[in-house]
């Protein structure tokens, strides 16, 4: 049996550009702070509550309260919606990813999950622009948990119990240097996805790593390859 689980944002759609330009202002709207000039690396929990909480704790020297949470994330719905009116290209998917993901789906002894650090609000807007159908797939977000850790073990519980199933099983697609820190926090495979060939996620020790999704064929040798 195979478990693959996948990001979002620079995995499964090329939206890290619009993601982070909206993020960021809806941050400025709602807080009247500017991080325009942020580094997500330098943070904690590169996730959507991850980063809300710890630039208010360090801007603010406070926690967002409840409230504040609720008007961040309309707020940054309102972004990506306009946005998505003003030029849909700015969320393409990653080459050949939704036909990969269709294939995965197809596979009867393979389990499938998402696991993002965005809010299920963003995740959803930004899966239903690829006309990604994620029905009855297990899927976890941050609207329940702050660390990567926690919402891609939240996956694997969904998926399959963990007395039947060895870490070495599992493969995480990530763009992040935080989801490759997360996967080795775990314990669990990781192959990269560098949509911009800078070869970062190579340079911290990532030994799998593609652009794209167009050759079905390497990949699926890899996760194989990856298993036990």
């Amino acid at each position: 049996m195979r478990v693959v689980i996948f990001d979002i944002d620079g995995t499964l759609t090329n939206t890290k550009k619009v993601e982070d330009k909206c993020f960021m202002t809806a941050f400025l709207q709602t807080f009247d702070v500017n991080i325009f000039n942020q580094d997500w690396a330098d943070l904690n929990h590169v996730t959507d509550w991850g980063i809300t909480e710890e630039l208010v704790n360090i801007h603010l020297n406070r926690e967002p309260t409840a409230d504040e949470y609720k008007l961040m994330i309309n707020n940054f719905i309102l972004e990506l919606q306009s946005e998505l009116v003003k030029d849909r290209k700015q969320f393409d998917e990653v080459k050949g990813s939704n036909h990969f993901f269709n294939f995965i789906k197809t596979q009867t002894d393979w389990k499938l999950g998402i696991a993002t650090g965005s809010w299920e609000k963003s995740a959803l807007l930004k899966l239903n622009a690829i006309g990604l159908d994620i029905s009855n797939i297990a899927f976890s977000n941050s609207d329940q948990f702050k660390s990567r850790e926690e919402i891609t073990k939240n996956v694997i519980d969904q998926l399959v119990p963990s007395e039947n199933i060895h870490e070495h099983d599992i493969i995480y697609f990530g763009d992040g240097i935080w989801d490759f820190k997360a996967c080795q926090n775990l314990g669990i495979n990781f192959i990269g996805i560098d949509i911009l060939g800078d070869d970062r996620l190579k340079n911290i020790g990532a030994k799998i790593v593609f652009k794209d999704y167009l050759d079905v064929n390497q990949i699926i040798n890899s996760i194989n390859d990856r298993q036990g």
